[in-house]
Order: C-alpha cells, then sequence, then structure tokens
C-alpha cells in the first residue's frame, strides 16, 4: 500500500484538489455534472451529449460546463466524441459521456459497498449481534461509537498514526497544531482505553514516550479507507492536481 493511500493523506490531497484555481465552486460544478450524468445514464456512445445539452441537464452556465468537461477529461471521468452531423460536408460536433474506466471503477465501489454489506449480517449473525428494535435506538448507539473514536481529534490522531506508523507526543502536536498538551493527553488516553493506540515508554535517558496503533486501531484505519477514497471518487477528484496540466487522464 503506497503512502499516498493513507486516509489522512486522502483528506489532505482531497482539500487540495477541491481548492482549485476557480475556487469552491469548481469541485461543485464538477461533482454536479457527473452525479447529473450518472443520473441520466450518459455511459456510452448514444447517450452522448453535447456542451450545450449537459448544462441544461444540470442548469450549470455554458462556460462552466466547459470547464468542469476539461478538468474531468483531464482526470479520466469524461469522454469526448466527434459525432458527424452532416456525412455530406463533414460536420461533426463534440459530445461527451462518463469514461468507460470510471464507470468500471465505480461497479467495483458498488460490488464492494454490498459485499461490506453482507459482511456485517453475516458477521452480525454468527456472533449473534441482534439489531435494537427501535430503529432510533440503533441510529443512537452508531452515532455513540462513531462521536467516541472519530471526535474531535481522534480521526487526526488515527490518521496520523496510520500515515508513520509511530510517533512521539511532540511529534503529534506538531502535525495536528491547534490542540493544547492537555486536550491532546486526553484524547490519547481515551484512545488507549478503547484500545485503539498503544503507549510505549522507551528505555532512553531521558525516557521517551511513542505512541502507534493496535491491530484494532489498524483495522479500524484500513475498514475507514474505501469511504475516503469514495468519496473522492465520486467528486472525479481521483487524479492530482500536476495531472491537469499535463495532459494525463488516467485515474489513479
Amino acid at each position: 500500500m503506497s503512502e499516498a493511500s493513507h486516509p489522512h493523506d486522502l483528506l489532505l490531497e482531497h482539500d487540495r484538489a477541491s481548492q482549485t484555481r476557480d475556487g469552491p465552486r469548481h469541485a461543485e460544478d464538477l461533482r454536479t455534472l457527473l452525479e447529473g450524468m450518472f443520473n441520466a445514464g450518459i455511459s456510452d456512445e448514444l447517450a452522448a451529449k453535447n456542451e450545450g445539452d449537459l448544462g441544461r441537464l444540470v442548469n450549470i452556465p455554458r462556460p462552466r460546463i466547459t470547464s468542469a468537461l476539461t478538468v474531468g477529461e483531464l482526470r479520466g471521468v469524461f469522454m469526448r466524441r466527434a459525432r458527424p452531423v452532416d456525412p455530406r460536408t463533414g460536420t461533426v460536433e463534440i459530445v461527451w459521456q462518463i469514461s468507460p474506466l470510471f464507470l468500471t471503477l465505480q461497479k467495483k465501489f458498488a460490488d464492494f459497498a454490498e459485499a461490506s454489506s453482507r459482511l456485517c449480517r453475516e458477521v452480525a449473525e454468527a456472533a449473534s449481534i441482534r439489531t435494537p428494535m427501535d430503529p432510533q435506538r440503533n441510529v443512537d448507539f452508531n452515532l455513540q461509537i462513531a462521536k467516541t473514536i472519530f471526535g474531535k481529534w481522534a480521526l487526526d490522531i488515527l490518521a496520523l498514526l496510520y500515515t508513520r506508523s509511530e510517533a512521539g507526543f511532540q511529534e503529534i502536536h506538531r502535525a495536528l497544531g491547534r490542540i493544547s498538551d492537555r486536550v491532546l493527553s486526553l484524547k490519547l488516553g481515551k484512545m488507549e482505553q478503547l484500545g485503539l493506540i498503544r503507549r510505549d515508554v522507551l528505555g532512553t535517558k531521558p525516557p521517551r514516550v511513542q505512541y502507534s496503533l493496535t491491530s484494532r486501531g489498524l483495522r479500524t484505519a484500513m475498514l475507514g479507507e474505501p469511504v475516503f477514497l469514495y468519496l473522492r471518487f465520486t467528486e472525479g477528484l481521483l487524479a492530482a492536481e500536476e495531472g491537469e496540466g499535463s495532459g494525463k487522464t488516467s485515474v489513479r
């Protein structure tokens, strides 16, 4: 697994990609266009649409559609075709569709989501984990777990240790920036109680404390990785920004 695939890096890269030279609206246009094309089934040559049709479909002005399509093409999200209009004169129009590669990856995510759901049902059945009869109780229970593990700073710490494998108190503090020593100490202690991180006192002089993920913490981070990857994927933000200027069309 490459370092660029870690959750912390995914979040950072997502933030950078969202702040393109055209601002947040640029990313929003790309996301809106992609969603609109998915919903309309514009995924093959027969269904391909020109820029005007796409602008009317998602109610975005023509210049912004052009910009979103250009960036999406460079990222391997969209694909252009020249469709004959008048065979006698050789006139063609440029039409657009979602790229086959992007659709293939979309199916992989759908299949993965279905497999994850089946796994949850199988585990719950095998371990006799019963869902509360009251739906609200089930929602509250899940939220309690999520808030405990992924509350403020906890996710940052989890992602940081997943990326770096291990880090001392001051290293974590410098990486997080705006957290106080007291709050960081409390967060680390809580995560240690939850069995997510391990605290080791090294036999150095003076003694030094080092933190790392337990097997439970590592697995939690790994299970969360597809969520960040999927969110980036559905916004057409998988490719690194430097690819936009190089003409590369790969989806990574």
